[in-house]
């Protein structure tokens, strides 16, 4: 794709996700491009399913299937599986970095912090999906 239709486009697939993970999706990205999704099993994030803008604000919706065999669902809890809270925020980290990249913003995309975060509910192996925006 190139990184002008990049740009321009607002929904993206999970093949397009995977292969802006692998670095292979834009075949003329911009020198100092180096923004990527993490590849399974971190990405947290199967479909975006809207990007709007408007001026310096802007919003990205994502959506991830919950499946029963999630590697975190083994581990984190046994007898009472849930979702580690960390992997939400760290999708919401994912899909922050895509969007300054898809606004054309150069470097790596990574978030490197956040000031506070509440939570409000569980994702559990039966949630089916979970939005993200």
């Amino acid at each position: 794709m190139k990184y002008q239709d990049f740009c321009g486009q607002r929904t993206f697939s999970l093949e397009e996700i995977l292969a802006f993970g692998h670095g292979t999706l834009l075949e003329d990205a911009p020198e100092g491009f180096a923004a990527r999704f993490p590849i399974p099993p971190m990405l947290m994030v199967d479909s975006i399913t809207s990007i709007e803008t408007q001026g310096k604000r802007g919003r990205i919706v994502a959506e991830r299937d919950v499946r029963l065999d999630d590697w975190f669902f083994q581990c984190h809890f046994i007898g009472d599986p849930v979702q580690p809270g960390c992997l939400g925020v760290d999708a919401v980290w994912q899909l922050i970095g895509f969007y300054c990249a898809w606004k054309g913003g150069l470097g790596s995309g990574r978030a490197l912090g956040c000031g506070e975060v509440e939570f409000t509910g569980q994702i559990r192996p039966y949630d089916g999906t979970v939005t993200y925006a």
